[in-house]
């Protein structure tokens, strides 16, 4: 008997054993309400993000052009290197004059003169950049429907406004194209666009 007990220990009825460790219980499905639910909210938080980006890239590249300063450092020294220059020639030129007062005078009067053919000729680059942009700002966006494409091969026939028919290409109708705007702010609808997109589809991913 005490030969039995000695041999059965507890380290010998425990080997190989391990803990029990339970599966975890499966995760309740959402209900179809709560997919609902989520999925607009989804949609709206998208639409609140991008109606954000939109709106502040606007407000920012217009208030970058309108607070654009026309008056740089390095075209206020271009001018008065220019003036000086020209004055400093003159009076060069003039050294053989014996009246220095004259020589001075037409140094100075050509250092104005050329002052102001440069603001003058500066100014009116200035006025036709505004022109400029005021036009592109004017410019509105406009669509024209050519008609109801109702053929099935390329080259098919389609009718325009009047009800003619005229021949078009399958393939230039079927492309779908989305114009987000001429003018000034065109190009960065587009590209704040194309921006969103390619961020929702790296979500969806």
């Amino acid at each position: 008997m005490s030969r039995l007990s000695h041999k059965t220990t507890l380290n010998s009825l425990l080997r190989g054993t391990h803990v029990y460790v339970p599966p975890p219980p499966p995760k309740p499905q959402p209900s179809p309400e709560y997919v609902a639910l989520m999925e607009k909210l989804r949609r709206e938080q998208e639409q609140r993000d991008y109606a954000s980006l939109v709106s502040s890239s606007v407000s920012l590249n217009t208030e970058g052009e309108d607070e654009d300063d026309d008056v740089s450092p390095s075209l206020v020294l271009n001018i008065f290197l220019s003036i000086v220059l020209c004055a400093a020639a003159i009076f060069y030129l003039t050294r053989w004059w014996a009246n220095d007062g004259l020589r001075v005078l037409l140094s100075l009067a050509t250092g104005i003169v050329v002052g102001v053919a440069e603001v003058g000729v500066y100014a009116a680059y200035l006025r036709k950049v505004k022109m400029s942009k005021d036009r592109e700002r004017r410019k509105k966006e406009r669509k024209v429907v050519l008609g109801e494409y109702t053929g099935t091969e390329t080259g098919g026939i389609a009718l325009d406004a009047q009800g003619t028919p005229v021949s078009v290409d399958v393939n230039a109708i079927m492309e779908k194209e989305e114009i987000w705007g001429k003018g000034v702010n065109g190009g960065m609808r587009r590209r704040v666009r194309e921006k969103w997109q390619k961020d929702q589809e790296k979500v969806k991913t």
